[in-house]
């Protein structure tokens, strides 16, 4: 139990309130789209309709990437990137850096081949600077929307990661003061709701979803915050410091990516053979490999593992690209093993819940959706207390339209994505949904009385209606993704009909409870 004096827990709670007032719109969409960005390649995965086989590198990938090398620009061959793609097929990258006519920068160069494991035929090819690459990857639209919009809110570089910075440090600050104004915090933890029509029900439940959800709401601002102003301010400030700008010059300095100490021409040592001995000493398959100067004697060869025999982090094996000779292992930063290295590696897994596989996914999109309700139970409190004041009525109803707005906007976006998938330009669709989406769902929530039924009956129609979409414009039938074991496909259209049930349900039981009534809360 803590116990405060009076004036300080007045203040804080009104450190509290602010806090979730001012950034609660931004931060619940943050949170939000953060829950179901932990599921971004499930949902690439569901939205290509492709055989999901495992994203590790378990087929012979030697004889593929010789045959590719011989085909492309020598100058390509400064470094080549294998991984896997969501429908199974094997990603050749070759890069190297050119200056952009447009820009004027210097920036990654490439040409992408995606190759059928099995047969070795090439299934497309793309070519071009990394930003004009991914313009050309129309399936991974819808995914890397939901991503974009998590880590940036679709904000020009770098202020949408200063913003989400911002956001993660709000978090930690209501985390804080909450935790603080509790005064009786274990018994908080088994509140039992007073009742679903009174004020005070409200506020248990906000009560008991926000002192669970406590630890992992102090964990996720504080990696999300680290993340953000790492890359937005972290690399720039040091870049220019220490290294004239050259942020290009830090990240190899950071990552330990040596210069190669011979350059003479020499055959790349059997790439099968590194990655059997690599997945020997891991205990699991690859993820992705690179190798830096590909056919030259001073050729590395560095393989990436996932998490794997419980624990949080992956490993990085380095090997002589023509000897075959190993290495060592790798730190995420620099090229020691260290306190800082481990720390640092500790935060992606942490944050985006992937250690341990669909269990870890599964238990983050509960927790990061059980946040965002208390994130959206708390502005309803905060206004619906002042809801005496005109000015606390127009910020409940832009309340109301957010918190019901954003998943139906982002349905829109999935629309939008399937509709124009087939014969369009999803890259652009996909945002410009959600977009008049979003200008849709405000001018319904415009008017005089509460549209919270009609956006509850429309977020049932759209999450009944998605599958059937994504099955008529060319997606994966059920009988063939169980055939093929396509979980993904399965689990998120079954999971899109029960929502869609429940939110149809929803309005019915409301029906059946009275209106609240303003109480004073303890």
């Amino acid at each position: 139990m803590l116990t405060l004096p009076q004036a300080k827990t007045k203040r804080l709670v009104a450190i509290h309130g602010w806090s979730g007032a001012v950034l609660g719109l931004l931060l619940y969409a943050v949170v939000l789209t953060g829950a179901i960005a932990v599921f971004a390649d499930e949902i690439g995965t569901w939205s290509q309709g492709g055989a999901e086989t495992g994203r590790t590198i378990s087929e012979p990938v030697d004889r593929h990437l010789r045959q590719l090398a011989r085909s492309v620009d020598p100058s390509l061959l400064e470094e080549v990137s294998i991984s896997k793609t969501a429908t199974g097929a094997l990603r050749f990258g070759f890069h190297t850096h050119r200056t952009d006519p447009e820009s004027g920068n210097v920036e990654d160069y490439t040409v992408v081949y995606h190759v059928s494991p099995l047969t070795g035929e090439v299934l497309s090819e793309r070519e071009g600077f990394r930003t004009e690459v991914r313009q050309q990857e129309f399936g991974l639209a819808l995914k890397r929307f939901l991503v974009d919009l998590h880590v940036q809110l679709y904000v020009p570089a770098p202020w949408g990661l200063l913003l989400t910075g911002v956001l993660g440090l709000a978090m930690m600050v209501a985390g804080v003061s909450g935790l603080l104004i509790h005064r009786h915090l274990i018994r908080d933890i088994f509140v039992a709701p007073r009742g679903d029509a009174r004020l005070v029900g409200a506020r248990d439940r906000h009560v008991l979803a926000a002192s669970w959800g406590l630890p992992f709401s102090f964990l996720l601002a504080f990696t999300g915050a680290f993340f953000s102003f790492a890359l937005s301010l972290g690399l720039p400030v040091v870049a220019m410091v220490a290294f004239g700008g050259d942020q290009e010059a830090l990240i190899q300095t950071v990552v330990g990516q040596e210069e190669l100490a011979d350059t003479s021409p020499s055959p790349l040592a059997s790439l099968d053979y590194i990655v059997w001995d690599s997945t020997d000493r891991a205990g699991s398959g690859p993820v992705s490999v690179r190798i830096a100067g590909y056919g030259t004697a001073g050729a590395k060869v560095t393989v990436f593992h996932g998490p794997s025999g419980g624990h949080l982090t992956g490993t990085r094996h380095l090997f002589d690209g023509v000897t075959r000779g190993f290495l060592g292992t790798k730190p995420i930063i620099g090229t020691q093993p260290s306190a800082g290295a481990v720390a640092v590696s500790l935060m992606a897994p942490l944050h985006f819940g992937n250690f341990a596989g669909l269990a870890s996914k599964t238990a983050w999109l509960a927790l990061g959706a059980a946040m965002a309700y208390v994130i959206a139970t708390g502005m309803q409190m905060w206004v619906k207390r002042r809801q005496d004041v005109m000015a606390w009525r127009h910020v409940g109803r832009a309340v109301t339209v957010t918190i019901w707005g954003l998943p139906l906007a982002l349905l829109g976006s999935a629309v939008g994505f399937f509709v124009t998938l087939p014969a369009g330009d999803p890259i652009w669709w996909t945002p410009a949904s959600f977009v008049l989406a979003c200008v849709v769902l405000i001018a319904m929530g415009c008017g005089r009385r509460d549209p919270s039924e009609r956006y509850c009956w429309l977020l049932g129609a759209l999450c009944l209606g998605l599958p059937l979409l994504r099955h008529l414009t060319g997606g994966t039938s059920w009988s063939e993704a169980l055939l093929d074991g396509q979980a993904a496909v399965l689990s998120i259209d079954l999971l899109l009909l029960g929502l869609g049930v429940a939110a149809l349900w929803w309005p019915r039981r409301k029906a059946e409870t009275q209106a609240w009534v303003p109480e004073p809360a303890e």
